[in-house]
């Protein structure tokens, strides 16, 4: 398979791209510096070219290249998955979410997300449109949880986390497998990638910290919200089991 994946400089894309090449595929990286993002004929041509069968849109960017996008890719057959977020959701709807619930954010980010979730629908009525929460990395890189909590440590001293908070979060490495697996398996359509089935942000960084030992954590219950994300059709390991 000819797999072209968007956002190659973020924390998601390249773990798709190395689960990809693990299972022999060949993966081309969109390049925006040489490749246009707004001239539809330069990015069809580019696609023809790379013989693509998956073209995996992971980047951040103008609705209205996502637009072209899924455009091409319904023209030619081609499978376009486009990677979203448990954002579209607002912290007042109550979760856990499912695949039917409506996205109703109100902040610049979710808005945007749900936007591009609409065009591609629109334009692709056989888009994968894939939500994801937030990623465990693996060290310090990259827009991910591991980053995020040394930051709060050097800046803090301390990291303060809520257990009134059930947060949607994966392993970047389960992430990748799920996206791999639901793209091989299923039909188009919405998709929620969530590992965390019983776990406040408390108790999560607590199970982080027995690897992560600089860590000094500290309940809170200043934020209470669940925004956690179900869908039993995806086969993803669950932290209740990775935690155990």
């Amino acid at each position: 398979m000819h797999v072209i994946i968007t956002g190659m400089n973020g924390t998601v894309a390249p773990a798709i791209a190395n689960f990809y090449q693990q299972e022999n595929d060949f993966v081309i990286p969109y390049d925006r510096t040489k490749i246009s993002t707004e001239n539809e004929l330069e990015i069809e041509k580019f696609l023809l070219e790379e013989k693509t069968d998956i073209l995996i849109h992971c980047a951040m960017g103008s609705p209205i290249w996502t637009k072209i996008l899924a455009k091409i890719c319904f023209k030619h057959h081609i499978k376009f998955v486009y990677i979203s977020t448990v954002s579209v959701f607002s912290n007042e709807n109550k979760g856990p979410h499912t695949i039917d619930k409506l996205p109703d954010a109100t902040d610049d980010y979710g808005k945007y997300k749900i936007e591009s979730e609409s065009i591609a629908l629109k334009e692709n009525p056989k888009t994968y449109i894939t939500r994801l929460g937030w990623q465990i990395g693996y060290g310090r890189y990259s827009n991910q949880m591991i980053e995020f909590l040394y930051h709060k440590m050097e800046t803090e001293g301390v990291i303060k986390a809520s257990s009134l908070w059930y947060p949607s979060t994966s392993f970047l490495n389960d992430t990748a497998k799920a996206v791999y697996d639901i793209v091989k398996t299923f039909q188009p359509g919405i998709f929620h990638v969530n590992s965390n089935d019983i776990y406040t942000f408390y108790d999560i960084v607590k199970q982080l910290s027995k690897t992560y030992k600089d860590f000094i954590v500290v309940e809170t219950k200043d934020f209470s919200a669940d925004h956690r994300m179900v869908d039993q059709r995806v086969n993803i390991e669950k932290l209740s089991k990775i935690f155990k």
